[in-house]
C-alpha cells in the first residue's frame, strides 16, 4: 500500500516540478482543514490526505487551506492556483479531482448571527439557528433550534456552488472526471480551539443563540446529518451534478470528545479536527472508494 506524494501548487510552478508521469493516480485536491491543517499542526493533528493509502501510487496538488468554503474554492480572486491548474493556462489532465467541502460553509453558516451590526434582526432565511424566541416544541428534537427557511437557503447556495465548480472542470482537459468529495463527523460542541485565536466553532455560536449545553451534542449531530444527506442527494443526481461522488464518512465509528474537554479528546484534536488516527479511520476506507471507483 502506498501513500500519496503530496506536493503544494508552487512546485508545479517552480523549475523542478514534480514528475507527472510515474503514478498511477494524479489527483487535483482542494478544500477546507480536513485536507490541510495537519500541515499547520501536526504533532496533534493530521489532515486526510496524508493518511490515504492506496494499492498503486499516487500524487496529489494540494490547493486546500483552512477556513476555506466552497465558495471560495471556485472563486479566480480567492484560489487562482485551483482554477490555473483545473481549466487554466496551466491546466492538465487528473485522473481525478478531491474535495473536502460544506464544512467550513456549515461552520460559517451557524455562526451568522441573530441582529446585524446595526441591532436589526436578521431573517431566519439567512441564519441557520433560531433565538429562543422562535424555537420550536421539544417533541421536535434538536429541530426546534434550527431555521428551516435558513438550511433551505443553505441547501441552495450549496449545490449552486458545486454546479459552478463542475462547470469549471468541463471547462479544462479533465472534463467529466470524476470529483470525489468526503463527508465529515460528529464533533461534540466544547471550548476546544486549534490555538493561535483559531476556534472554538461551534461551541460559541450555540451559546450565543442560547442553545442548552445538554443539546449542543445532538444539535451538532442534527446539522451533520443534514449535510451529510444534502452532499449524497447532489451527488445522487448525475444529471445536474455529472461525476460528483460522495464518501458518507458519518457511518464511520470514532471515538467522541469529552464535552468539557479543551484539547485533544477521543478522535479529536479540537472541537472540528480530527487526530492522526481519526483522520486515518476516515481516509483510509475513502481512499478505498475512490481506487475501487476509478479501477471499475
Amino acid at each position: 500500500m502506498a501513500k500519496l506524494d503530496i506536493y503544494p501548487p508552487s512546485q508545479v510552478f517552480s523549475g523542478e516540478p514534480p514528475d507527472f508521469s510515474s503514478p498511477a493516480y494524479r489527483f487535483l485536491a482542494e478544500g477546507d482543514s480536513w485536507f490541510s491543517i495537519g500541515s499547520l499542526n501536526p504533532l496533534q493533528s493530521s489532515n486526510l490526505l496524508f493518511e490515504m493509502v492506496f494499492e498503486k501510487s499516487g500524487m496529489a496538488i494540494n490547493c486546500a487551506s483552512p477556513g476555506d468554503t466552497l465558495k471560495r474554492m471556485a472563486q479566480m480572486n480567492t484560489d487562482p492556483n485551483f482554477i490555473d491548474l483545473l481549466c487554466g493556462r496551466r491546466a492538465r489532465f487528473w485522473d481525478a479531482i478531491l474535495l473536502s467541502c460544506g464544512g467550513n460553509d456549515l461552520i460559517e453558516a451557524v455562526r451568522s448571527p441573530a441582529s446585524d451590526a446595526q441591532g436589526q434582526p436578521v431573517p431566519q432565511a439567512l441564519r441557520l439557528l433560531r433565538t429562543r424566541d422562535e424555537w420550536g416544541l421539544e417533541s421536535e428534537g434538536a429541530s426546534r433550534y434550527l431555521s428551516e427557511l435558513g438550511w433551505q437557503t443553505f441547501s441552495t447556495y450549496l449545490q449552486a456552488n458545486f454546479e459552478h465548480l463542475l462547470a469549471l472542470r468541463d471547462r479544462g482537459p479533465s472534463k467529466g472526471q470524476p470529483v470525489f468529495m468526503h463527508g465529515y463527523a460528529y464533533p461534540v460542541p466544547r471550548p476546544a480551539g486549534a490555538g493561535l485565536g483559531a476556534g472554538p466553532w461551534l461551541y460559541p455560536a450555540l451559546r450565543a443563540y442560547e442553545v442548552p449545553d445538554a443539546d449542543g451534542i445532538v444539535v451538532a449531530h442534527e446539522l451533520l446529518s443534514r449535510l451529510a444527506a444534502l452532499l449524497a442527494r447532489t451527488a445522487g443526481d448525475a444529471a445536474r451534478f455529472p461525476n460528483l461522488q460522495f464518501f458518507d464518512s458519518t457511518h464511520i465509528e470514532l471515538d467522541p470528545a469529552l464535552p468539557d474537554s479543551t484539547g485533544v479528546s477521543g478522535d479529536w484534536a479540537n472541537e472540528i479536527h480530527l487526530t492522526r488516527a481519526g483522520c486515518r479511520k476516515v481516509a483510509v476506507p475513502w481512499a478505498a472508494a475512490i481506487e475501487a471507483a476509478l479501477q471499475h
